[in-house]
């Protein structure tokens, strides 16, 4: 039993929301690159970590 209407038509309209243009290509090492700069100045320095607490066994 289904309880839910059912529509005459699409529920999305492809003329609907807002046009975007596609991005520009560019290399993406250099996109990843200026990304980490961006990182690194927001957090210049790594936040201290605790070490493992079973050192002799590292597992995946």
């Amino acid at each position: 039993m289904n309880s839910s209407k059912t529509l005459a038509e699409a529920p999305f309209a492809a003329s609907a929301g807002i046009q975007s243009p596609a991005i520009a290509e560019q290399d993406p090492y250099r996109a990843l690159d200026e990304l980490m700069v961006v990182v690194e100045a927001l957090c210049p320095e790594w936040p201290p970590r605790p070490l493992f607490k079973d050192g002799g066994r590292m597992l995946l």
